[in-house]
């Protein structure tokens, strides 16, 4: 059985919740920002890493069918503004954060203010309310935090005219990568959207916003979902934090 690791969030522990998902596939739950490294321990490993990491990884495999896309909201990462608004010079990052905030997230400031932003990491929750930061995972859903944020997805789909792909299935081995890929695309296809798991300790109002926006979409990846990954990595090369363009690897 090929060893499969996703980030720990409620949309992965939908996918996982899928009909026969987990228990055909062993899947291990790891922060966003150790996923990569697991590829590189054991060749034939399969994972759902940060599409940032693709820019410095381009020897993985990445799958053409299957990632975590978010178009507007809900998603993973939202941001928040705090009683500095109105200054933005640093950007505070908030829970299961990987290279996509930090890189994105610089490019974002800077595409929607002109501010070239320091990006920060805070552990204390206490601190979210009084700094402009960026959440990333379940907590934008506790207590429906949400609703007070800006989908960082929509902000970045507007900049690349496509939606946001923040995760992607990526292997160094073709052919665990592949079997894996047609085994969760085959799952997700014949899955029931509106009877999807959503895990205990989210509201009601919470999980029916979840369960009423969530659908193959936001895993099934398409034409334009390919083309949202590529101009999404051409972004760090037009601002200079890359010096090639990635031709990414898709299977």
């Amino acid at each position: 059985m090929n060893k499969l690791y996703f980030p720990k969030n409620i949309f992965t522990h939908i996918l996982s919740n899928l009909p026969d998902v987990n228990e055909k596939n062993s899947i291990t739950y790891l922060p966003s920002a150790s996923l990569t490294k697991k590829l590189s321990e054991d060749f034939s490993t399969v994972a759902l890493i940060p599409t940032s990491e693709i820019l410095t990884n381009k020897e993985l495999f990445v799958s053409n069918k299957i990632g975590i896309s978010c178009e507007g909201s809900p998603c993973n990462n939202y941001i928040y503004y705090g009683k500095d608004k109105n200054v933005i010079d640093r950007i505070n990052l908030y829970g299961d954060a990987s290279t996509v905030e930090v890189i994105f997230g610089k490019i974002l400031f800077k595409e929607l203010y002109n501010a070239n932003v320091e990006i920060g990491l805070i552990t204390d929750r206490t601190k979210l309310e009084n700094s402009n930061c960026i959440v990333v995972g379940d907590e934008n859903f506790i207590e429906s935090k949400y609703k007070n944020g800006f989908s960082f997805a929509e902000e970045i789909g507007e900049i690349i005219s496509a939606p946001f792909v923040n995760y992607v299935l990526a292997s160094q081995d073709k052919d665990s990568l592949l079997k894996i890929s047609e085994r969760l695309s085959a799952k997700i296809s014949e899955a029931d959207f509106d009877n999807i798991n959503i895990p205990e300790g989210f509201s009601a109002e919470t999980k029916e916003f979840i369960r009423g926006n969530v659908s193959k979409s936001f895993f099934i990846l398409e034409e334009e979902h390919i083309e949202g990954i590529n101009q999404l990595l051409r972004l760090p090369f037009y601002h200079g934090i890359v010096k090639d363009i990635v031709e990414v690897k898709f299977l």
